[in-house]
């Protein structure tokens, strides 16, 4: 196992349980004690676990955390899967027949998008990942607001995407998160932020749909406060 692989392994035992030790680290993935200290003082340096006596625990388990590593779009799909399949099937029962919804980046929305109703629908995102899944459906019209691509969420950003955004109504908004922490809802990146608060102030109804792995985190982009909007959320 390479160092990158084994390193995304030590950051999913630390989601999943939250605090654990060397040695249970060490014997869930096969290798010395030695490389598993190794490998978790280098990710406590970067800030995205936290050292404590005889192992480590996950970031988002510390009030008030700043996380710093951002999953990549096809890492997050494999995380809290069934929790973001629930999700996406309830916040698709909130859509009205022929109204206009945007559609925000993040792989819980993209679950939304594989299981829109077939009726009459205005879609406009962001996103690549929910442009190539919609795009065949003959009963959608489909707006893809330009900009510069950001390979990493496979999203749409800036200056184009914004100018896009504030011509358009828009009937209700679904957005993702990185985290979620005392009202406040932050993303990893500040391009993406601002999209996300843009599509919301220009939404009538606005929902943030997050699994529970984003409650007490943090980052430092916030998109939006938690007043007058409306969550969709599981707990674990």
């Amino acid at each position: 196992m390479i160092k990158a692989e084994r390193q995304d392994r030590v950051r999913q035992l630390l989601e999943e349980q939250g605090t654990v030790s060397v040695k249970e680290i060490s014997d869930a993935l096969g290798v010395s004690d030695m490389t598993i200290r190794r490998d978790l003082e280098e990710l406590a340096s970067l800030g995205e676990i936290e050292r404590v006596h005889g192992g480590a625990r996950s970031a988002q388990s510390r009030p008030h955390a700043m996380l710093r590593h951002e999953y990549s779009h096809s890492e997050k799909r494999t995380k809290h899967a069934e929790e973001k399949l629930q999700i996406a099937r309830r916040s698709v029962e909130l859509i009205e027949e022929g109204s206009t919804i945007f559609l925000g980046t993040g792989t819980t929305v993209e679950q939304m998008a594989s299981m829109l109703p077939a009726f009459r629908l205005r879609i406009v995102t962001n996103s690549l990942s929910v442009f190539n899944l919609l795009e065949a459906r003959e009963d959608c019209e489909l707006c893809l607001v330009g900009g510069v691509y950001r390979r990493r969420t496979a999203a749409f950003v800036g200056p184009t995407a914004e100018d896009t955004l504030r011509a358009l109504g828009i009937d209700a908004a679904f957005i993702g998160a990185n985290g979620i922490l005392d009202g406040d809802v932050s993303t990893s990146n500040m391009e993406e932020g601002r999209i996300q608060q843009l599509a919301f102030s220009k939404a009538d109804t606005r929902y943030l749909i997050a699994d529970s792995s984003k409650i007490g985190g943090r980052y430092f982009c916030p998109p939006c406060r938690r007043r007058g909007y409306r969550f969709k959320m599981t707990r674990k």
